[in-house]
C-alpha cells in the first residue's frame, strides 16, 4: 500500500484529513503545508498519493503534480465545485462528499496508477506538444500542459494520445 502525504495549509484541517484516513485504515506517512515540501518527501519514498489543496502557499496542485516523480498521483480538493481527472491529479469539489474521497483515496492507494507509468518518450511527446502550444497559441508551459489535460479528460484519451494528435497536427 502507498503512503499517503497530506498537504494543506491549514493545520487543523490537515489534522481533520490525517484522522479521517487514518480511521479509515490507511496510512499517512507525512503532513506538511507546502507543495515544496511534498517534492522533498517524495523523492524518498518510491510512490504514493499526495492528499492537498488545489492551491497551497507555493504552488498549485497541478504544477505539484507535473514535478512529483513517477508513482505518485494526487487528490487536490477544490473549491471551484467541479470533479475533474486529469493526468495523476483528481480533484474533488469542496464540501467533499466522504465516501467518495476515502474511495478515490483507496484506489490510488491499492493500485498503480497507469497515469504514473508515463515513460520518458511519452514525456517527451507530451514536452514536443507543449511546445508546440506555446508557440502557435502564444501559452505559457503551464497553460500548455493545462490544455492538454482539459483535452485528455473531454475526450477521454490519454494526455500522450492528445499530444501525438497536437503534433501531428502541427507536422501535417
Amino acid at each position: 500500500m502507498k503512503d499517503i502525504i497530506i498537504a494543506y495549509p491549514v493545520k487543523e484541517t490537515a489534522m481533520q484529513l490525517r484522522s479521517l484516513l487514518e480511521n479509515e485504515g490507511f496510512h499517512v506517512s507525512h503532513v506538511c503545508a507546502r507543495g515544496s515540501s511534498v517534492l522533498s518527501i517524495a523523492q524518498n519514498l518510491n510512490e504514493g498519493v499526495v492528499v492537498c489543496a488545489s492551491i497551497l502557499s507555493d504552488m498549485g496542485a497541478g504544477v505539484l503534480a507535473e514535478n512529483l516523480p513517477f508513482g505518485f498521483d494526487i487528490v487536490a480538493l477544490s473549491k471551484n465545485g467541479i470533479p475533474e481527472y486529469m493526468g495523476n491529479l483528481v480533484s474533488l469539489p469542496l464540501p467533499v462528499n466522504k465516501a467518495e474521497f476515502l474511495q478515490t483515496v483507496a484506489v490510488l492507494v491499492s493500485t498503480r496508477s497507469s497515469f504514473t507509468k508515463r515513460n520518458a518518450d511519452d514525456s517527451e511527446i507530451i514536452s514536443k506538444a507543449k511546445l508546440i502550444l506555446m508557440k502557435t497559441s502564444d501559452m505559457g508551459e503551464i497553460a500548455a500542459h493545462k490544455y492538454l489535460q482539459q483535452e485528455s479528460m473531454k475526450k477521454g484519451k490519454k494526455i500522450t494520445g492528445i499530444a501525438k494528435e497536437i503534433i501531428n497536427d502541427f507536422t501535417e
